[in-house]
């Protein structure tokens, strides 16, 4: 038995799971207790933050499992380009064998799913498990800008726009850390944030989404809502495709499997089996050839990476878009551009040199003169 479905059990108490209960509480108070104090070191000064040498947008969130992250990285990352700038993603590269820092390629054995998929997409990644020296990296490679990929843990990398994605679905983890519910920190902690992003807003209720976005505004930070969709169709070897015939059977193996069958039946699918395996699985040749049997097969797009051209399988693409974010990350990063510049103004200038010389090799001074 999977390790989520002993935590679902004991979380719902069910029948005999009930007596891991109280071990599963007091193990995850200590979780809490840790992440909080992890937090206070660092807000207190005594563990010192490090301040990169180029703005950071970091997408992350205060829940373990899928939230909706990736299509919101892609979706500012192509924003940044559009808007002039070089952008790079910086990720950990979860489920891949390389540590890092090098420049991720379309192996996701070597690379890790998510990154495999972002490459597809023909973005710059850098796959590091030290995610600091990832973004010095891709400085020293011409990087002009960071997207920080799951990086609202990363407390010693301050960054320029933290962005707390929340699934309405599951926005806070049953209320308890791990493992007894899906918290990686307590609620609390979104008091880092600077924004909060509500992912796959048009699949849940009105009130649902509405009743979060009140509590979320309690925090005193923006909310955004995205809107996720399919934009088109690929088969198992990335071509071009029609979708697939009304009845079909799903496999995938996601953080969030319940939310991608959703969207499939919100598509007007109807879905005859699901096949849930652990996130970022590594499928086996016995997996194959079981999930061969079963005709129409439908899969994600995290998971198709991993298995191209090994099975015959259809998965759709996703697109997201965020009404206001944009704006909200450019005039971030200009008010800290311009109390950067501000600061140095002000302080002790060699005779001749003037503040507009020391700011004029800014990354920034030709998209935000």
């Amino acid at each position: 038995m999977r390790l989520e479905e002993i935590r679902r059990k004991v979380f719902k108490r069910e029948k005999g799971w009930i007596l891991l209960y109280p071990v599963f509480y007091i193990l995850s108070r200590i979780y809490c207790f840790i992440s909080s104090a992890r937090a206070d070191l660092y807000r207190n000064g005594i563990l010192t933050k490090v301040v990169p040498p180029i703005p950071v947008i970091s997408v992350g969130n205060i829940v373990a499992g899928g939230a909706g992250k990736t299509p919101l990285v892609e979706f500012i990352y192509r924003m940044l380009e559009d808007i002039g700038f070089s952008p790079v993603i910086v990720m950990r590269g979860y489920g891949g064998s390389e540590r890092g820092p090098l420049f991720a390629s379309e192996n996701a054995d070597r690379f890790g799913d998510e990154a495999a998929i972002f490459v597809r997409r023909g973005f710059r990644v850098v796959v590091s498990k030290d995610r600091l020296k990832g973004i010095d990296f891709a400085v020293e490679k011409g990087a002009n800008i960071a997207v920080l990929d799951d990086g609202f843990q990363q407390l010693k990398i301050e960054a320029t726009v933290n962005i707390v994605v929340v699934d309405p679905f599951n926005p806070f983890g049953g209320n308890h850390c791990l493992p007894l519910g899906t918290l990686r920190e307590p609620v609390s902690a979104l008091e880092r944030a600077h924004c909060f992003v509500l992912s796959r807003s048009n699949l849940a209720s009105v009130e649902k989404v509405n009743s979060i976005e009140l509590y979320l505004k309690t925090f005193r930070k923006p909310v955004f809502r995205a809107h996720q969709m399919f934009k088109n169709w690929l088969d198992e070897n990335f071509s071009e495709a029609s979708p697939p015939p009304k009845d079909i059977n799903v496999f995938c193996g996601i953080g969030n499997p319940e939310q991608f069958v959703e969207m499939l039946k919100v598509e007007g699918f109807d879905v005859e089996r699901v096949f849930a395996f652990p996130d970022h699985y590594v499928y086996t040749d016995d997996d194959i050839e079981k999930l061969r049997k079963y005709p129409n097969l439908v899969t994600t797009e995290k998971d198709a990476v991993k298995l191209k051209g090994r099975l015959p399988f259809k998965f759709p693409v996703l697109n997201v878009e965020v009404f206001g974010l944009k704006e909200f990350i450019v005039n971030r990063i200009k008010n800290v551009e311009k109390h950067e510049e501000k600061d140095e103004q002000k302080a002790f200038l060699p005779d001749g040199v003037s503040a507009s010389q020391i700011t004029e090799g800014k990354v920034f001074k030709e998209i935000f003169p």
